[in-house]
């Protein structure tokens, strides 16, 4: 024998049980046939570092397993306490494990032994859960072959009693230990071949994942825990121990989170566009207008359930984080769910999606191209909620489509995607409320239709570490240089010191285009507030230009400007129209409230996001502990970039760890 074992652990000649027993081994083989369905999947291999919550529950996994894979268990050693006869340890084996004994050669029956060497070794850990210590799944014999020996004259309920049946021993087992092991082979779920079969709907209560998919989400959990600080992931299961709904967020976009999470883009168009991946990520715009991943998850399907699921999860992985603004897809699911989770947020649904959707939805209407242009019109073009308005009727009644669905259900959405109607609203430059301009899938080069899962996962870090390193590069040139200027006004001045690269160059073509504003007059006085009318030369159809009018309200008291267009809220700076009256009043700096922290070159350096934590040691150390993490983690994000890069923040990291060190010496 292998173990030197203080006691073996005899399983009890069960009644209602079929096994083979010898002298010195009891071997169990169950015919559960009737148990598992037609088509079943493999349950997923025993892996070291597997835990349950008792040893029954580990035994049962395996017997289930074996059952799947075709051999037979037998338990070759246990330990136990000396003083409680408490059991610590067990080696579970393949009944085809050692070889028969001289004086047993003899014996009529037929040999079943081969020195198999699949076994498992477990034992009691500390947190007085099971877990599996070392693994040997290969064996030397042919599977699937059952030996039975029918036990007569049992009732049921005894069987029942002694073991339950592999399909509720597996049900019971994998919701033991779902953090850690999913079915093998898509958690129980229907092979992808099945896909063709049934509807989407059918799998909204688990995640329809192909072969090895399960497999390979569980792998990719454990190794970004091991390697990735601070990354937080969370699976849902459903009432079959079936996975269901997964959300992490990796150290980056939680740090990420704390500066950018004022307005939030959730992305759900893998799983609305049924693409191979139901993927789901929450994205955010960084101070260099780049996309940044604030979350991501798999979900079982568009459904009240799982949205909630995963927005509540989100939350507390952020520590309550609530945005200003969250764009999503047109959908009620996510309307209930958001205005439930998120009530002081503004819900907008993004506009970019709602006209990508007009070809599918308008194709086939006859005048398609003359609608299409008349929507446009009155989507981008109007300044005033009775003007668009009016130009919706307009089309309404000019083509006949009052009975078309699709556009008298947006109708009925209007204060949720329409500009006109979310002036008020801060977008931070995700609003999409120019023509032509959307906001792309964050894995959208990584991703297409047909990408499988194991695929993305393999993907997942290698599309982070090109958006992270793009973010340092961009703050080092940011810094490093000094843009440009194209004119002699104050404003780019003013602003070619303070933002980066990326959103002065937006800014600086508003100033640029001022030119093409004339006429600026007053209109009229309320109180405190001068209305002016600003005349621009708007290009119209490629290379035709045409004048028209944009009303700007100023306040010298209050030191505030907006103009009718709403640039400030849509992208995040000032318009030309604008800039065009303070100038027209002379003014030389633009005022304070207009120049956002969160497009500043040094703005992840001297922020320090406020979460509103309570006063109380556990929650400041929390606070403490995130704020440094962020802080670190800029320095390693710019120290992996160069050798250079490296040597100086690991000074830097070294130092800091001897002046904290002072501190103590200090205070002894």
């Amino acid at each position: 024998m292998d173990d030197i074992s203080l006691c073996c652990d005899q399983i009890p000649d069960g009644e209602g049980i079929d096994i083979l027993k010898d002298e010195d081994d009891v071997v169990i083989e169950l015919d559960c046939q009737n148990d598992f369905s037609e088509g079943r999947k493999e349950f997923l291999a025993p892996a070291v570092g597997m835990e349950f919550e008792s040893y029954d529950d580990a035994y049962n996994y395996y017997i289930c397993y074996a059952k799947e894979v075709g051999f037979g268990v037998r338990v070759k050693n246990s330990w136990f306490k000396r003083n409680s006869r408490e059991k610590y340890g067990a080696v579970l084996c393949c009944s085809s494990q050692g070889f028969k004994r001289i004086k047993d050669a003899s014996n009529l029956r037929k040999e079943t032994r081969t020195g198999c060497p699949a076994m498992i070794r477990m034992r009691l850990v500390e947190s007085h859960r099971w877990r599996i210590r070392e693994v040997t799944l290969e064996h030397n014999h042919i599977l699937g072959a059952k030996i039975h020996k029918s036990i007569k004259n049992v009732g049921s309920g005894t069987k029942k009693k002694l073991l339950p049946s592999c399909s509720n021993a597996e049900v019971q087992t994998v919701k033991l230990y779902r953090a850690l092991v999913i079915d093998a082979g898509g958690n129980g779920n229907s092979y992808s071949n099945a896909r063709d079969d049934k509807t989407f709907s059918e799998y909204s209560n688990e995640l329809n994942l192909n072969k090895g998919d399960a497999q390979a989400i569980y792998n990719f959990l454990c190794r970004m825990q091991l390697t990735n600080p601070n990354f937080f992931y969370l699976m849902d299961f459903n009432d079959e121990g079936h996975l269901r709904n997964v959300l992490w967020v990796d150290a980056r976009s939680r740090a990420a989170c704390g500066y950018f999470s004022d307005v939030i883009y959730f992305d759900n168009t893998y799983l609305s566009n049924k693409y191979e991946i139901p993927l789901v990520a929450f994205v955010g715009i960084n101070h260099h207008g780049q996309t940044v991943l604030l979350g991501c998850g798999l979900l079982a399907g568009e459904t009240t359930e799982s949205y909630a699921w995963l927005f509540r999860t989100w939350v507390t992985c952020m520590s309550g984080c609530s945005p200003q603004t969250i764009i999503t897809d047109r959908c009620k699911a996510l309307q209930s769910v958001i205005a439930e989770i998120f009530p002081k947020s503004h819900h907008c649904f993004s506009l970019s999606l709602i006209m990508k959707k007009v070809p599918e939805k308008l194709g086939g209407l006859q005048n398609y191209d003359a609608i299409r242009k008349t929507l446009i019109k009155a989507v981008y073009e109007t300044l005033k909620v009775i003007e668009f308005e009016a130009a919706w009727g307009f089309m309404i009644q000019r083509f006949g489509v009052s009975d078309h669905e699709w556009l008298r259900s947006l109708y009925e959405d209007r204060v949720h995607w329409a500009p006109v109607y979310l002036k008020d609203k801060f977008f931070g430059g995700m609003s999409a409320a120019r023509p032509g301009e959307s906001i792309s899938p964050f894995f959208d080069k990584y991703v297409h239709k047909q990408t499988p899962l194991k695929e993305f996962l393999d993907k997942y870090e290698l599309a982070l570490h090109k958006k992270y390193k793009e973010e340092a590069l961009a703050d080092i040139e940011s810094r490093s240089s000094s843009p440009l200027l194209k004119t002699k006004c104050s404003f780019e001045l003013q602003l070619s010191r303070m933002y980066t690269k990326e959103i002065f160059t937006k800014f600086q073509f508003e100033v640029g285009e001022m030119f093409s504003c004339f006429g600026t007059t007053q209109l009229h006085v309320d109180g405190l507030i001068i209305i002016f009318l600003v005349k621009e030369r708007v290009l119209i159809d490629g290379n035709r230009r045409e004048i028209k009018d944009f009303e700007v309200l100023y306040s010298r008291s209050a030191g505030e400007v907006r103009c009718i267009c709403c640039c400030f809220n849509f992208y995040g700076y000032l318009c030309r129209h604008a800039l065009c009256v303070l100038n027209f009043n002379g003014v030389e700096e633009i005022p304070p409230k207009y120049i956002l922290s969160r497009w500043k070159k040094d703005y992840k350096r001297l922020y320090i996001p406020d979460h509103n934590f309570g006063n109380s040691d556990d929650t400041d150390r929390i606070h403490r502990s995130n704020q440094l993490f962020r802080s670190a983690l800029q320095v390693v994000e710019e120290g992996i970039l160069s050798v250079d890069h490296y040597n100086v923040a690991l000074q830097a990291f070294e130092e800091s760890l001897i002046k904290v060190h002072d501190v103590e010496q200090r205070h002894e």
